[in-house]
This record gives structure tokens, sequence and C-alpha cells, in this order.
């Protein structure tokens, strides 16, 4: 990382990454998986994702070619090739990634092409984070959004947890009195509790005007989460509460889910991101696009999601060369907070042969069977 990204939950500081690379007719594919070094409360760690990756997930995948006749299956399918929990979304996104890189590369079409999004002229608004510095400061947090500002972007998301969270926002709501500004918790507080935990405190926020608070709450207590909502002027989102579609669904239905963040690999990739769209736009609910601080590939697979007419905020499209020394991928250029979609073939620019020599620790390859 290009510099300590704090949370409530911990602290990024660095970011490895798996890319997948699938090989077949003499065309190739490449996707990103999003899994974080520690992982998440909710989402497993990296190393996992390795060694399922490396074993049995390409194993039925090539079960899954065989069963065709040696045809690889359609991206939209991979989702039903593996389990249903957190593991199995991150590596099914990863190989539908992959599968839809290679597809769209034949048929010589890009992602936001495919997806039939809305894309002008104007291109697709970008959102960034702000994380909580070392030694709480709050002067720190209002110089990082000042800087954003003054780069475009007109909706950030500040990063919060009990001791440090109505002092930063305020300071920055007077800074920035138009700027649509986020509150992210990542779960730190507790419904009940006493002390600086107290959910209750959170309602300290609402004169600010916020778009949302995010995930105030841990991640499986929905029904706290809509009580939570009844109580708060400021409208309550969903992070890692939506795992699945079959989440969202119940969110929704029990009233703790006003603003939904949803991050195509946690949910299983693009195909279960539409759906979840979809479903969004049905409900009423606003919706943007969360990130897991991929690389150039994923970032812009996940701003082509946003063009979809249920995405009705600015998601967590920031330029990765903004956290990372390095990307490996090509990225757009953010200007005025937007980026242009690239619209050749594929998903996006793949990684920089040279940066992969350079930074890469290790590489597998897994010869397709018979």
């Amino acid at each position: 990382m290009r510099h300590p990204v704090g949370t409530a939950a911990g602290t990024h500081l660095e970011r490895p990454v798996i890319y997948v690379e699938v090989r077949a007719d003499g065309g190739a594919g490449w996707g990103e998986c999003a899994a974080l070094a520690d992982g998440t409360a909710v989402d497993p760690p990296l190393e996992r994702l390795w060694q399922d990756l490396t074993g049995k997930v390409v194993g039925r995948v090539a079960a899954a070619a065989a069963a065709r006749g040696g045809r690889l299956p359609p991206s939209p399918q991979v989702r039903s090739l593996f389990n249903a929990d957190p593991a199995g979304r991150l590596a099914a996104a990863a190989i539908e990634m992959a599968l839809l890189d290679l597809e769209l590369r034949a048929a010589g079409r890009s992602l936001a092409e495919h997806l039939g999004g809305v894309v002008d002229g104007a291109g697709v608004p970008v959102g960034a984070v702000v994380g909580i510095p070392p030694g709480h400061r709050v002067g720190d947090v209002v110089a990082a959004v000042d800087g954003l500002f003054e780069a475009g972007y007109r909706r950030v998301r500040v990063k919060i947890e009990p001791g440090f969270d109505v002092a930063p926002l305020s300071a920055v709501r007077r800074a920035h009195p138009e700027l649509a500004l986020q509150a992210d918790a990542n779960g730190a507080y507790r419904w009940g509790a006493s002390g600086l935990e107290d959910a209750r405190r959170l309602a300290g926020l609402d004169p600010l005007g916020l778009s949302c608070l995010e995930q105030p709450l841990p991640a499986p207590d929905l029904p706290s989460h809509a009580e939570l909502a009844a109580v708060l002027e400021t409208p309550v989102c969903l992070d890692e509460s939506l795992g699945s579609h079959r989440s969202l669904v119940d969110a929704i239905r029990y009233g703790a889910c006003e603003v939904a963040c949803l991050k195509p690999a946690r949910l299983g990739g693009v195909a279960a991101a539409r759906q979840a769209q979809a479903l969004c736009q049905a409900s009423g609910v606003p919706a943007f696009v969360g990130g897991f601080f991929e690389t150039g590939l994923a970032r812009v697979a996940n701003a082509a999601v946003a063009t979809l007419p249920g995405f009705t905020m600015a998601g967590d499209l920031g330029a990765p060369a903004g956290y990372l020394e390095v990307d490996p991928c090509p990225y757009p250029v953010v200007r005025a907070g937007r980026l242009h979609l690239p619209t050749a073939p594929g998903v996006g620019g793949w990684p920089d042969p040279a940066v992969l020599a350079r930074f890469g620790l290790a590489t597998v390859w897994i010869p397709a069977q018979g």
C-alpha cells in the first residue's frame, strides 16, 4: 500500500494479489481475486483463496469442461460450480472474470458494452475512501479529504470507529458543506452497548447530512440494524452484511438496508452483482459499487458494473495509484471525479508482464485433463 489505510477492523499495510489466467482455443482471459491479505470479518484471507484456486477450484472448472466435451462453461454459470460460502464466492468471481474476459475478447466487445449500462459522455462518477489516520488526528482526515476534493472527487467515504466518529466527520463537513459524505464503521458499534461502542451515539452524525452510515453493526445482525435505522436520520448502509442475494433480500425485508454497498467479488462475480443491482432497483434502495483495494483489472470491471441503472451513487472507483505503490494493470485517468471506461474488447487491461516478473512470488500452471 502507498500508505497505511486504517479502519475500525484493522490497518491495511500491503496488498498481495492473485491473478487467474485462462487459456483456451488460442485465446486468453484474465481475472483478479479480491481476497485481502488478512481477510475481513466476513471474507477469508488471501492464503485461503490461493489454496483453493490452485487446488479444488480449477479441478471443478476442468471437470465442468470435460462434461461439456472440452468446452469451458459460460462465465454466468461459474457460480453454480462452487460452494455458496464466502471463499466459494470469491473464487467464483475470479474465475468468472477470467472466462468473461476470454469470451469478450473473442466477441470483440468491452465489458461495459456487454452489460448494456448507462454510459454518457461525462464518464462514470468516482468516489474515494479516507482511512483512520495514525494518531487519530482530525486534521489529517480533513487534509486527505481536501486533496481528494481538489482532485475532483465529489463523494468521499470516511472510516470511523468508537471514539473517532463525530469529530472528524464534523470537521470535514465544515470544510466541505456540499460534499457527498459517508461514514464507514466496519461493524464496530453495538446495539444496546454502553460507552463509546453504543450505536445510539451515532445519532450525533445526523446533523451532518451524510449520504449514509455504512455497516455500523456486525454483519449478521440484521434485526439490530433495522432498529438502529428506525432511530437514525442518517440512512443505514450495509456492506459486509450483503454477501449473497439471499442476504440482500433479507436485509431489505427487515428494513435494515436503506442503502446498499454491493461488491461484485463478495457476491460471486459480475452476474451476481447484476442480480443484486436489479433487486435494489426494484426495491427502491440506492446502491453503489464497493471495492477491495483492487488493481486496475478488477477496478475497471467494477466501474463497468457501476454503469448499471440501479447504482445511483458514485462507487469506490478511485485510481489504484492512489493507494498502491505499483498497479500492474492500466486504469483510466480520473478527471474531475469521473473516468471514461475503456472501449477495447475484454474486461480490462492485462497485468504488465514486467511488473509480474518483478513482484510475482509464485505461479502455478494447471493443464486441462484428457
